[in-house]
Order: structure tokens, then sequence, then C-alpha cells
């Protein structure tokens, strides 16, 4: 404080002819080092001194021939200013960041992992890319509030805080080039006065809110580089905006019309979305109608002008009748032109009649074929940019196609196939082969025909389901190919199976899975979940979630697989009821026999019985526990976690290496997921958390 008054008179009591430069600097000085608590008043200082030094001409606006008695009463007057601006400066220096966005702002700042020795002040005001402004408070007094946030290049690998709807004044928020994960929250939209919003370089998911379109006053709008998906509605209302990219991302969809109205748009950039339809609007140069105002950008599409030219046309009239009667040779002719022309009308109206009916017919037959067909040889369905053309899928098309591949697997619906994509240097590939029903199903048993129909709706939810999901956690569906007699279902080919084929080795003894990547594996499927239950829209229920519907890439990260039996769930709703069994005996919740509601609390469930067996390092189907007294997997750990030595639970290829705490933490955890009562069981993000929270 003492170094800004010094600063202060030093400027004040320097020559008259000084510079605007130097208060320019001064207030960038002062900005720089003490913040806004010196700077926001400045602003006055400033403009008066600047106004002080503008003159017009070569003439300076004091003479160097001044009498004393005027320096005199110059400096006084210097002096004067001081003491005025002295007292404002102590004044302003007591303001302290508002309650609410130092609250906001400490969650923010723990969610988007920025760590303490980043933020070493005391004030978050200091905090270097956080930059405040003074404003009025409801009880008449000066506070300060956030009104930047500039994270860039910071290396964060956190989310963005739901708490960011709580700085009421933020103008921008850049967090270009980190390593954020998860959505953009629905909170954001309350930031009524954000201008700047970079989010470029990250990880984001999930959609973006549909009220963005709310916040008028945003010039600047990057998300380009993420993972975001779905379509583009919120692009409804922007009037301000100046610069747009949407580029590299998973949007769908066609590009909305309404950002023609857009009407200070100067940049956009909608590429690498490969998944958009329709043409995407240029930018072309235009001037407005009217023509007081100057130049400026205007959107428009690609059109071409078909018509023609000529606006009008005309016959010549028919001359009229002679008056005088016509003679007997010229009757004879005339009528002989009469006949002719009724042969020759005949014939055109034969010809044309034939024609139209054969027209008609052929066209019948195509419409009826296509309404017995059901869209047949459509096309494969592709849903990621992995696979670079349809022809790459063309081998599936054939009646051969799978006839010399591996098989890897066979599921409830189906086989499971090994193939090497096409003009990829040797990308495999896992093909899903689910046979359609016959057209004669009439003939089946009316048993066989409901399990047909039960395989073609778990087929199609999976199709709707996982198509349009992309998370590291659950693995995602490249192509989809209908064939008249089945369907085929491209994925990503994982190297190590399943984690039921890595348990059943481990136990077998051809391989080890030590605790480090089992506990790796359950956070994974939970972030999975939780992107399930909690971040897409509509939420989804996996409905059979076990260790062989868990597949493992090549780092031994977890994807959730098999959405055979997945259902997209409306956010009205809060269960799903089925008539038909869904799930797997020993990792079905006990309510479902009951009520067959399948709720997210009956995954969680689900989930603890996996939890044990990754600890346990035994399947519900073992043998072991059918000799127990309990006959069940989850009550046998419940009592023996109960009891005086809980350390025997654990598979006893894990004991020995110090890590026995973190072990029983995680079968605490089974236990919460599998309490009888559904209410009181954990939702996905609690158990994500849990689990991230052991430390090895």
């Amino acid at each position: 404080m003492i170094l800004c008054i010094n600063i202060i008179w030093r400027l004040l009591v320097r020559t008259r002819h000084e510079k605007q430069v130097s208060w320019t600097l001064l207030f960038q000085f002062f900005h720089t080092c003490h913040g806004p608590y010196c700077s926001s008043f400045l602003h006055t200082v400033c403009a008066y001194k600047i106004k002080q030094t503008i003159h017009i001409g070569p003439k300076p606006r004091y003479s160097l021939k001044t009498p004393p008695k005027m320096a005199v009463l110059h400096h006084k007057h210097h002096l004067s200013i001081f003491v005025l601006l002295s007292v404002l400066l102590l004044a302003d220096a007591r303001l302290n960041l508002d309650h609410s966005d130092l609250k906001a702002f400490s969650t923010i700042q723990k969610d988007l992992g920025i760590s303490s020795q980043r933020s070493s002040s005391s004030t978050p005001c200091n905090t270097p890319g956080v930059f405040c402004e003074r404003r009025l408070s409801p009880n008449s007094t000066f506070v300060l509030k956030i009104t930047r946030l500039v994270f860039k290049s910071q290396r964060l690998a956190g989310f963005l805080s739901p708490a960011i709807g709580r700085l009421s004044e933020l103008k921008e928020l850049s967090l270009t080039n980190n390593q954020l994960v998860d959505q953009v929250p629905a909170q954001i939209v309350k930031c009524k006065k954000l201008e700047i919003l970079e989010l470029a370089n990250n990880q984001f998911s999930g959609e973006i809110p549909s009220e963005l379109s709310s916040l008028v006053r945003l010039r600047v709008l990057d998300l380009s580089s993420n993972e975001f998906s779905g379509n583009l509605s919120f692009l409804k209302h922007f009037p301000n905006l100046e610069s747009l990219s949407l580029a590299n991302n998973l949007f769908t969809g066609k590009v909305p019309k309404s950002i023609r109205s857009f009407r200070n748009l100067q940049f956009f950039d909608f590429s690498g979305n490969s998944f958009l339809e329709g043409p995407v609007p240029v930018i072309g140069k235009g001037e407005s109608s009217r023509p007081q105002y100057p130049k400026r950008y205007i959107l428009k599409e690609n059109t071409t002008s078909t018509g023609s030219k000529n606006k009008s046309s005309g016959l010549a009239p028919a001359p009229a009748p002679s008056s005088s009667a016509p003679s007997a040779p010229h009757k004879h002719k005339n009528s002989k032109r009469k006949l002719a022309g009724w042969l020759l009308g005949f014939l055109a109206g034969s010809v044309a009649g034939s024609l139209s009916g054969f027209v008609f017919s052929l066209l019948f037959k195509i419409v009826l074929a296509a309404v017995k067909g059901g869209g047949r040889d459509v096309g494969p369905a592709i849903f990621s940019p992995l696979i670079k053309k349809a022809e790459d899928l063309a081998f599936l098309e054939k009646d051969e196609g799978l006839a010399n591949l591996e098989i890897i697997g066979r599921g409830g619906c189906g086989e499971v196939f090994k193939a090497e994509l096409p003009g990829s240097n040797g990308k495999m590939i896992a093909v899903k082969k689910i046979i359609q029903p016959p057209k004669d199903a009439a003939e089946l048993s009316e048993e066989d025909s409901k399990v047909l129909n039960k395989k073609m709706r778990q087929i199609q939810s999976e199709i709707n389901t996982v198509g349009h999901i992309r998370h590291r956690n659950l693995l995602p569906l490249l192509a989809h190919v209908s064939r008249p007699d089945c369907h085929y279902l491209v994925y990503e080919f994982m190297k190590n199976g399943s984690l039921q084929d890595v348990l059943n080795q481990v136990t077998e003894g051809k391989r080890e899975l030590d605790w480090l990547a089992r506990h790796k594996i359950a956070v994974g499927v939970a972030s999975g979940l939780e992107y399930l239950h909690l971040s897409h829209s509509p939420q989804i229920i996996h409905r059979d979630l076990k260790p062989a519907n868990v597949l493992l890439d090549d780092d031994m990260e977890a994807r959730i697989a098999d959405f055979g039996l997945a259902k997209a769930m409306p956010d009205a709703k809060t269960h799903i009821t089925t008539s038909n069994v869904a799930g797997t005996v020993g990792y079905i919740a006990p309510e479902y026999h009951q009520t067959l509601k399948f709720t997210e609390k009956c995954d969680i469930y689900s989930f603890g019985v996996v939890l044990g067996v990754l600890v346990m390092g035994k399947l519900p189907s073992d043998a072991f526990f059918q000799s127990t007294r309990e006959l069940s997997l989850v009550k046998w750990m419940r009592n023996i976690m109960i009891s005086e030595n809980p350390s025997q639970a654990i598979d006893p290829k894990l004991i020995g290496h110090g890590l026995e705490d973190q072990m029983l933490l995680v079968l605490k955890i089974a236990c919460f997921c599998t309490i009888d009562d559904p209410k009181q069981r954990p939702s996905s993000k609690d158990v994500r958390c849990m689990l991230s929270q052991i430390k090895h």
C-alpha cells in the first residue's frame, strides 16, 4: 500500500510535460502487481492525467517560464489530488471478494484439479488466471466479483463444476489445451454476462446444454477438438456472436439455418464432424439493405438458380374461315384428314395408355417390394470415423463372409468373430452375428417365435443405444450391417478378452492379475456406469452387468460391453418394467424378482457383485459357494466381513503384498452396493468417488 502511494506521488510531482504512456504503464503495473485493489480506481487517475496531457498543435499546454507563484499553486493542486486518491485507495484496498464467488471458486478450483501450490495466494483475486472487478452489492457496498477465469495449457485433468453458474459477473471462461473431462454443466447458462467461452483441446463429452443460446452476450464460442455429441439445437439465437468453432467433435444432425440470423458472425468452423448431414453454410460478403450501415458478413447457402428465362409466350391466332362455300373435292380431302387425325389420335392414346400402365405397374411392384423387404440392403450404418468407407465392410455382405473367420465368443444373441478391417494396416475388429427370424416364422412354434422376436428386440435396442455413445470405459459400436437373414455388429477388438476370461486364466495359473490392475478395472467400470446413469440423456440402464460383459483393452482399461439388454429410459421415468427376465443369475438384484422393475440401483447391485468377484477371485457360479451354508456369493461375503477374520475373503493370490486393507475397503463398498434395500445403495457417482479415493 505504501508503495502505491509513493508511486502516485512521484508521478504527480513529475515535470508538467509527462506523456500519456506513463499513466498507461502505471495502470498496467498496478493491475499486474497489486491486482484490482489499486487498478479499479486508477481509471479515474489515468483519465484525469490523460486529459491534461492531450493538446492540439506543437505548442505545449504549459510554458517553461511559468511564474513561481503559479508553480506553487500548481503543486498545491496536485497535493490535494494526491490526498483524495490516497483516501480512495485505502478505502478500495479493504474490498473483499464476494462470499458467494469465494465459495463457488473454491469448488471450481478443486474440481478443475488446480493444486494448492498453483494458487498459494490467500486471496483468489491474486491467483494467476483469476481477474476480479469492483461491483455494487445489494446492500449498497462495494465488493469484488470474479469476471474472468483464464487457465490455458495448465494440464488440468478434472472437470468443470456446476458451481460455475454462481459466478454471476463472469465474462470470460478460457480452459483451452487441458485434459478436462465430463460434460459442460447446464448451470453455465446462469452466467448471463458471459462473452467468451473457450473449451478447445480438452476431453469434454456429452451434449451441449440446449439453453446455451440464452447467453446473448456471447462473442466467442470455441468447443473444438473435444468429444461433444448430440445435435446442434443449442445454436438458436446469438446476436453478438463473432467467432464460432465446433470442429473435430462428434456432433450429429444438420447445421441449423438459425445461424443465418447471427448478424455479427465473422468466422465459424464445423469441420471434423463426420456425422453432420446436409449442406454446411458458408461465409460470403454482402451489403446491408440499409445504405447507412457499412459492409458486413452475411450467411448464405450454395444454391443454383433454375427455371426458364422466358417470362411469357404466345400463339398466333387461327385464321378465319372462308366465306365462300367449299367445293366437293375439297370436302372429300377434309374428310380424309379428319379420319387420319382420328386414327393417329387413337394410336397415340393407346401407346400412351400402355406406357402409363407399364410405369404404374412397375412403381407398384417397387413399392410392394420395399414394404415386404422391410428396408433391406440399405448399406452399412457407420458410427465411427475408424471405418473410412462402406466398401471396407463389403466382405460382410457376401454369403460366405465369415466362413474362414475365427470364433472368439458366443453370447445370448449370437456368435462373435475376429476379423481384420480392410485398408487399416492390420486393425482388428470383432463382428457379432445375430440371425434374423426367417420370413416363414409363422411355421415355427409359438415359443420359438417368441425367442427369435426377443433376440431381434435385443439387437435393435443395442444398435439404438450403443451407436451414439462415446466414453473411454464403454465399448463403442463402429458399424451395423443388415442382411436379409442376419445382422452384423462391428466393434473394436479387445485383445485381452473379457474380465471373466482373465479371471479364469488366473484361477488356472496361466496368467497373473495383481491388485493394482483389479482396482483400475473397478474404477473404470464405475466411471462407465456413472456416464450411463447420470451423464447420458436419456438415462441408460445396462441390466446385465457381469464380468463377461466387461472387456479389457490393450492397457487393461475396462470397457463395458454387450448392451443387448440395455434400454434408454426417459428422464420422466424412474424404472423400466419388463415381462422378460433380464440379467444373469447371481448378479440380479433381489427386488427385481418381485417387481420386475429394473432401476439404476439394480445395476449398482450387479456392480457390487463384480467388486466382490475382483477381490475374492471367485464367480457366483463357482462350486465353492454351493458347499457353503449361504449358497450365495453376496451372503457369504457379508458374513465373512462381520467375522473375526475378514481377510479370508481375499483371493490368496493377492495376499502378502501389504495391500490387504485396500481390498477390505473395496469389499465394504461391495457390501454397500448389495444392500437389500435399493434406496440405501449408493449412486454410481458415489461408488466411483469412493473407489478413486483409495490410493496405492
